[in-house]
């Protein structure tokens, strides 16, 4: 039991990382293409040949599930996180995205799988609307368009997630596999964008035309190295890790409602990297998002009652 609660704490420091590498990226010279980058190089050269040997199994999973994953946990999402950190904070981005996830991953099954809910679940999920609904209230009173803005991307951000859990849980791959599709798919997209000029970089781009070279004698080293340690290593590759561990000695349920506190934990840091001084609206908000996941997650019930799907039979 050590060993699991080591494990998802270190998922939870790993996830707040994440999030503070997103807020640094925000306010530096480093665009969300660069940040992009980050994220999928080293998993990807890491995990090539995991997917690589699991090829015959995942051409046997759908295409719509294998698109539903690279969008909701890949590029298109890393992308709108990246933006909406531009116009809200830590604490923000580490509610309004894993501390919504049961919301959206709820609505998804109850609509499109016909999944019931517990009372646990229901109780969980409208204290998780009530946090948003002081997230967006806070904005409007204060009206601060950009940090509604950042709001609803956030939300956004949260249902791809939710679409990538649900496509995930279905296609029914090894998680390392998972991440392995995600990051080589991403970095494909990514270079692909970054050569035909569609997304901005600030690394690969000499007198505004790019350049794998790029400006490399005017790159930030240190921050990309802490970014690529932050983004790359910790959520891209050793989260996966701790993650699954947790999960396997906790259990998924207990994993998920330890889970909630990240953004308790990515706030509390933000405050001393960042200078961030929560208000206490946000924390509020906070309070009742964290505690409604935790309840969402039926971590209180003596068995797992959590949504299940059958994965279908992988067939072309």
């Amino acid at each position: 039991m050590i060993s699991g609660y080591s494990a998802i704490f270190a998922t939870i420091v790993l996830w707040s990382g994440f999030f503070l590498s997103l807020r640094g990226g925000a306010i530096s010279s480093l665009t969300p293409a660069d940040m992009a980058m980050t994220r999928f190089l080293i998993p990807a050269i890491v995990l090539l040949p995991i997917t690589f040997y699991a090829r015959e199994k995942i051409l046997l999973v759908p295409k719509r599930y294998l698109i539903g994953m690279m969008i909701g946990g890949g590029l298109p999402y890393l992308l709108v996180a990246g933006w909406a950190m531009n116009y809200a904070t830590v604490s923000d981005g580490s509610a309004l995205v894993p501390g919504t996830l049961p919301l959206f991953v709820s609505a998804i099954a109850v609509l499109f799988f016909a999944q019931p809910l517990s009372s646990h679940r229901k109780i969980g999920i409208f204290l998780i609307v009530v946090g948003i609904s002081i997230f967006i209230y806070s904005g409007f009173s204060s009206a601060n368009n950009e940090a509604i803005q950042g709001y609803l991307l956030f939300l956004f951000g949260s249902l791809m997630w939710a679409i990538f859990t649900i496509c995930a849980r279905i296609a029914n791959l090894p998680s390392l596999v998972c991440a392995g599709i995600i990051s080589l798919s991403s970095l494909a997209i990514l270079s692909l964008l970054l050569m035909i000029g569609l997304v901005e970089t600030s690394l690969f781009s000499v007198d505004g035309q790019f350049s794998w070279l790029g400006n490399i004698g005017n790159w930030p080293i240190k921050e990309l190295i802490g970014h690529l340690l932050l983004q790359g290593v910790g959520a891209g590759l050793l989260a996966s890790f701790t993650y699954l561990k947790a999960i396997s000695i906790l259990g998924a349920e207990r994993t998920a409602a330890f889970g909630s506190l990240t953004p308790v934990v990515a706030t509390l840091l933000a405050i001393f990297v960042f200078n961030e001084t929560p208000g206490g609206m946000t924390w509020l908000a906070l309070v009742s998002i964290c505690i409604g996941s935790i309840v969402a997650s039926n971590v209180f019930l003596r068995q797992d009652s959590s949504l299940s799907y059958q994965p279908p039979s992988h067939t072309k």
